[in-house]
């Protein structure tokens, strides 16, 4: 609580300087693979998550795609969730989520201001006017289908609802917005699955979440950061060997062929 009312404070001040539509600047991010986390408290890197691509992704905007893949090798259950906290623009506490279309089966997502820092130490350290939950249920692969900061209520000087003394909270208030979406799904031995997570400031369509900072005093147009996910399963044909096996296996049955040949020819010649 005390890391984001620091942060908020510090953000106020920059409130004086008018800013370009889209300033985002990834803060933090954390993603679930099948019950393990890793994010960056943890000394952890996008290049330290198992399966994750992020050559396309920039690290500094926040913009572009991560593509996770988890091919386990064997039947069962599986999860992939990812959550980022990427404000739009200053102040980062001005902002709202929005939900565009409807999540197919098995998807999850949720939109929640960030609780801090990591998982078990979060529950009930929220600041108002909600508790924050996102990374909690992150790690717990039960993202709620909720959009917690559905805003829309100006915060731009702090002081919307429970941020001013003796007034009581209000959930329309605009906020830090944070967002994740995660997949529930099942594999066979012989297949993998592949989830990607796209951020962009264009409108994808489908289902995206999205964060939202309006038009205020350090902002002169209003700027959207959206995210959107998609999960496919790839499945390999059962006991096909790879391509430089197969070849291998060809190479290896004409050399013992080619042995087979010379011996009787050797036979023929000496009878």
């Amino acid at each position: 609580m005390m890391k984001l009312n620091a942060l908020r404070l510090a953000l106020a001040a920059l409130c004086l300087t008018a800013v370009p539509a889209f300033s985002g600047s990834l803060q933090d991010w954390e993603f679930n693979i099948n019950g393990t986390d890793y994010y960056p408290a943890n000394g952890d890197t996008l290049a330290s998550v198992p399966g994750l691509d992020s050559s396309a992704f920039n690290t500094t905007t926040g913009l572009g795609t991560l593509v996770e893949t988890l091919y386990p090798h064997a039947a069962g259950n599986y999860y992939i969730g990812g959550w980022v906290f990427n404000p739009v623009g200053t102040p980062f506490y001005n902002e709202y989520g929005a939900v565009e279309g409807s999540a197919p089966a098995l998807q999850q997502w949720e939109i929640d201001i960030p609780e801090y820092d990591a998982t078990s130490n979060n529950i009930g350290t929220g600041i108002p006017p909600g508790t924050g939950n996102i990374i909690d249920n992150l790690a717990a692969g039960t993202l709620s289908d909720t959009n917690n900061v559905p805003g829309q209520t100006g915060n731009y000087l702090f002081d919307c609802g429970a941020n001013t003394a003796g007034n009581p909270a209000n959930p329309n208030c605009n906020d830090l917005v944070s967002m994740a979406q995660g997949f529930n799904f099942s594999l066979a031995a012989n297949q993998e699955e592949i989830v990607t997570m796209t951020f962009s400031t264009t409108d994808p369509g489908g289902f995206n979440l999205q964060d939202i900072h309006p038009v205020d005093g350090n902002n002169q147009s209003a700027s959207t950061l959206y995210f959107q996910a998609s999960a496919q399963t790839v499945t390999f044909a059962s006991g096909v060997p790879e391509p430089s096996t197969l070849m291998l296996s060809v190479t290896a049955a004409a050399f013992m062929l080619f042995i087979i040949w010379r011996r009787q020819a050797k036979q023929r010649s000496e009878v």
